[in-house]
């Protein structure tokens, strides 16, 4: 047993005090069944007697791959995504994995940067959080390497786990028209991934069933600008104007609580003079200041699904090609939507 003070044995040691090569010991302590039983027994006695604790990123380098998750996300200050990673953290260690954070900010340097990364520091895995800016360079990068999962996104050549992006808009649509709104607008940000035209047809064509053709406003909050059909305009015109609008659908809770702000600083009184309805169910959201109207994803059944795949996946456990799984959403009804004025 090693004494406290001096310095922990290492597999040399072990080695020299069984009289067999490092990497019989290697073998041994990894499980190997190449090693005799004879010279196994006399390696585990040198182990016993010396205190010996195996480095566990060594061995698992030995195995080819570290104990690690590489998650890459898009935007980490968007706390959908937020809240998403630091589940995907917490599901990961419970199988005894490191998790490996990358954010790209949509860049789609940053995207092949971070992939070299991962890739270089060997992880066994890697979940991606956000659409990609060039998903088919990266696939190709990845060319099966590793196991990769989406959650709350998809790519076809990896295994995904999302949400019907369709359903959600179609039932922000339908609640507004219910609650008796007819100039109904959508917000989104200037370039759409296909989460946000999803959201945003699934809310068209239920306006259209109503015979509404809603105003598709581009935005990137707080600060960037805001066109219509590519030409720019002011909140003031859309929201106090001739005909303002009375029920918007935002892309995504992080839009929708700056519109929130927007409005307060018209002084549109929400929800008397104007309803908004989010997407995701940040807990931000949550609270009673904001109580938003949203689209509610199931983010922890989403990320344990996503997960087990992905366990699947390194574990052998899942062959075949890749898998989608869709989730069911559901419209929680707060304090930011109401009858039009």
């Amino acid at each position: 047993m090693t004494e406290p003070g001096t310095r922990p044995a290492t597999l040399g040691d072990v080695a020299r005090l069984a009289g067999v090569s490092a990497s019989t010991v290697s073998n041994v302590v990894r499980g190997s069944d190449v090693v005799a039983t004879r010279t196994r027994r006399r390696v585990q006695t040198a182990i016993d007697q010396l205190g010996y604790r195996p480095n566990a990123l060594a061995r698992h380098l030995l195995n080819g791959r570290a104990r690690t998750v590489g998650i890459i996300a898009r935007d980490l200050t968007n706390p959908f995504i937020a809240e998403m990673a630091a589940l995907v953290e917490r599901e990961i260690a419970r199988s005894g994995f490191a998790a490996m954070f990358c954010a790209t900010e949509g860049d789609h340097d940053r995207e092949a940067q971070a992939i070299g990364l991962m890739l270089e520091n060997r992880v066994s895995g890697l979940v991606f959080l956000s659409f990609l800016g060039r998903p088919s360079d990266i696939g190709a990068r990845i060319n099966r390497q590793i196991p990769a999962v989406f959650i709350a996104a998809e790519e076809p050549w990896a295994d995904s786990v999302t949400v019907d992006e369709h359903r959600g808009g179609e039932l922000v649509a339908r609640h507004l028209i219910e609650l008796g709104h007819r100039r109904l607008a959508f917000v989104g940000p200037q370039r759409h991934d296909r989460a946000d035209a999803r959201r945003l047809e699934g809310f068209l064509r239920a306006a259209a069933d109503a015979d509404l053709q809603p105003l598709v406003i581009s935005w990137d909050p707080p600060s960037g600008d805001v066109t219509v059909g590519g030409t720019r305009t002011e909140w003031r015109t859309i929201l106090t104007g001739d005909q303002p609008a009375t029920g918007i659908f935002a892309v995504n809770d992080y839009t929708a609580i700056d519109l929130l702000d927007v409005a307060d600083a018209l002084r549109v009184r929400v929800p008397r003079a104007l309803s908004i309805v989010g997407f995701d169910d940040v807990e931000v959201g949550r609270l009673r200041r904001i109580n938003l109207t949203t689209v509610s994803q199931p983010r922890e059944a989403l990320v344990r699904l996503g997960v087990e795949a992905l366990l699947g996946r390194i574990e052998g456990r899942i062959a075949g090609g890749p898998h989608v799984t869709l989730a069911s959403v559901a419209l929680k009804v707060r304090g930011s939507t109401g009858p039009p004025p």
